[in-house]
């Protein structure tokens, strides 16, 4: 009885075995309260929070990705602003890469790189068939340094639109309800080099996955870039020229290639075939 005493005149049972998951002050029965998250996760749920608000509110952005995993290769790097303005640089493989630049919503061009018309000649001269050899010399001879204008609706039900990639409003649009709104247990930690410039990483969760945000130091901790690891493929993705105007405009009439010279009929599905 007097160690009861004692735990009273202290205003708690809990510590006396006098009660599981229960706390006496007094006499009065209450639930405790959760422990304190520790302070490298409160920070890290601020600075995160934070980053969310400023990425919402950017009017411009460019986003840089680099995905590579088994056979898998992809980089993209497009600035874009909310009216469907872009310009930009993507390789998704030999035969697919070049630049894009999208004036508006309904007019988009893309070049290839010489490199990817290499690529495409090569696969025809390949092919043993001397018809797609033919033609793959020609229509690669046709689309050096040319621009092509494509289509700016998504092609098929799976398929993706330069509008797609090209809109900032589209691009951020997972953010709500998205993985990278669910805050909760994110840490911060030391501040380091990434990439060149001083950064404060974030370890967060993506799906049970592990992925490491980074943001700006200074006032205002803008996302600056992340990577994760996920069934064997890695990203790397960075962000940068916040609200700077993106410079989007239409090539010169003269360097700009119908597709119907090259048997595409102003359509996007053969683009890349040889």
């Amino acid at each position: 009885m007097r160690g009861v005493a004692c735990c009273l005149v202290m205003g708690a049972l809990a510590s006396c075995g006098g009660g599981e998951g229960k706390v006496y002050e007094g006499l009065v029965e209450r639930t405790p309260s959760e422990p304190p998250k520790p302070a490298d996760e409160v920070r890290g749920e601020r600075l995160s929070g934070e980053a969310m608000e400023l990425l919402r509110d950017a009017d411009t952005l460019r986003i840089s990705a680099e995905i590579t995993g088994p056979g898998k290769h992809q980089k993209i790097s497009v600035h874009m602003d909310r009216h469907n303005r872009c310009t930009g640089t993507f390789d998704d493989g030999p035969t697919k890469s070049g630049d894009i630049v999208m004036i508006s919503a309904k007019e988009a061009y893309f070049r290839f790189s010489g490199e990817a018309l290499d690529a495409i000649r090569a696969a025809g001269e390949a092919s043993g068939r001397p018809e797609a050899a033919a033609k793959a010399r020609e229509r690669t001879a046709l689309a050096r340094g040319k621009y092509m204008r494509i289509p700016t609706e998504r092609r098929a039900p799976g398929g993706a639109s330069p509008a797609q990639m090209c809109d900032l409003g589209t691009a951020l649009g997972d953010l709500d309800g998205g993985s990278l709104t669910d805050l909760s247990g994110t840490r911060a930690l030391p501040e380091r080099q990434w990439h060149g410039r001083r950064v404060t990483p974030l370890e967060a969760k993506d799906g049970g996955n592990d992925m490491t945000v980074y943001l700006a130091t200074g006032d205002k901790p803008y996302l600056v870039g992340m990577t994760q690891t996920k069934d064997g493929v890695r990203m790397e993705m960075e962000m940068s020229d916040y609200d700077k105007p993106v410079v989007a405009r239409a090539p010169d009439p003269s360097l700009v290639l119908d597709l119907t010279d090259i048997g595409l009929g102003g359509g996007g599905d053969s683009l890349f075939a040889v």
